[in-house]
């Protein structure tokens, strides 16, 4: 019996593919044993090197650390991957149409190679038309495997309904099924009121040309931690970044709260008037009688620090009295050339756009949590027939 493959896709990136798929695989061992589950990512985009040199997805590395699938092969998982400059190599390419067929036989080579597992859970990539230039969107590719589309909605109202109304057009046109709709990154207060006014009934009216009934399969609040990086991913996105401390200490892989920009001479600083926990600091080098009455003040509140990231390296010299003061408090702090303006703009597309990371594990929990309380589990397996 082939396996049974549900496919994750949603409205844009970072709307949540790879959580949804950490957090189904998680439910899903409560009635499979993990060597009966399997992962793919048919189509990646954001690729890391392997020791042996090949190219997969980030997100197959993610996964295979925290799914508790220990059989999964890395090479199996990713087998198409659009790297920069795919696109113009194959509108150059003179064998376009031999090119999509070589790739849709990679993704239905590794869909074989997993043909003994009894439910896969498949993760796209982007929005639903990511692929598409090579004949293998987000739609066409739950078509060539034959998979069950689980579609990620954004929250909000007015706004998730016009979304839904492109992106679920277009999956019709390409005759893909698709069976149920998260709305996921909702505003805690606002979940009762979404849930009132966006019901099965007003999405099967608004899109009736699904062969099953559209099905809501849960409202899942916005999880601030998760929407915010650790200083062990700064570090790794920040050009030229100069780690002070030990990065592997836990306190790097904590999500940090707040960020705060320092602006004020130590005269007029007062800590206590935007204190928050775990806030992240941005300040300038040749301040460390400010960081050191930051760090005083956190440490009489009891309030931890997140991190300091600490700027304008390319005209001040970092202080040894500065650095002494971090690695005396073991605060961890980043060091950069840029100027504080530039690297908040870097630091704000990280909190907007973050990605897990394999030392997220503290994520890990947050989002078993999230989907244990909040994804429609019975429903699921329901319309899944499991």
């Amino acid at each position: 019996m082939a396996p049974k493959i549900i496919y994750v896709t949603g409205f844009r990136q970072h709307a949540g593919k790879t959580i949804t798929s950490l957090g189904l695989l998680w439910l899903l061992q409560k009635k499979f044993s993990p060597s009966e589950l399997g992962y793919i990512k048919p189509v990646g985009q954001e690729l890391i090197t392997l020791e042996d040199g090949s190219k997969i997805d980030k997100d197959a590395i993610v996964v295979k650390e925290f799914s508790g699938i220990s059989d999964m092969d890395l090479h199996t998982v990713s087998p198409v991957r659009l790297g920069s400059g795919f696109t113009k190599n194959f509108l150059d390419s003179e064998n376009k149409a031999e090119q999509t067929k070589e790739l849709t036989d990679k993704i239905l080579r590794s869909v074989k190679k997993l043909e003994d597992k009894k439910v896969i859970v498949a993760e796209g990539t982007g929005h639903p038309g990511v692929g598409a230039i090579v004949g293998l969107s987000n739609a066409n590719v739950a078509r060539l495997t034959g998979a069950e589309v689980i579609f990620l909605s954004g929250g909000g109202l007015g706004k998730a309904l016009d979304m839904l109304e492109v992106d679920l057009h277009y999956f019709m046109s390409k005759g893909v099924n698709v069976k149920g709709v998260i709305f996921n990154k909702i505003i805690p207060n606002k979940i009762e009121q979404i849930k009132h006014y966006i019901t099965e009934d007003l999405l099967n009216t608004r899109f009736p040309f699904f062969y099953n009934p559209l099905r809501i399969l849960g409202f899942l609040p916005i999880e601030e931690s998760l929407s915010r990086p650790s200083m062990q991913l700064l570090a790794n996105k920040l050009d030229s970044a100069i780690v002070i401390g030990n990065p592997n200490e836990p306190q790097w892989n904590i999500p940090c709260g707040k960020m705060i920009i320092i602006t004020q001479d130590k005269e007029h600083l007062i800590p206590q008037r935007y204190m928050t926990e775990k806030a992240l600091y941005l300040i300038s080098a040749g301040s460390g009688d400010r960081i050191n009455l930051i760090i005083e003040a956190h440490k009489k509140e009891n309030i931890p620090i997140g991190g300091f990231i600490i700027t304008c390296g390319d005209t001040t010299q970092l202080e040894d009295k500065t650095l002494t003061i971090l690695e005396n408090n073991s605060v961890p702090a980043i060091y950069v050339t840029a100027d504080t303006a530039t690297i908040r703009e870097r630091i704000e597309d990280v909190y907007e756009n973050p990605k897990l990371q394999t030392s997220d594990i503290i994520k890990l929990q947050k989002i078993q949590n999230l989907f244990e309380q909040y994804f429609y589990w019975d429903k699921f397996c329901d319309i899944m027939s499991l």
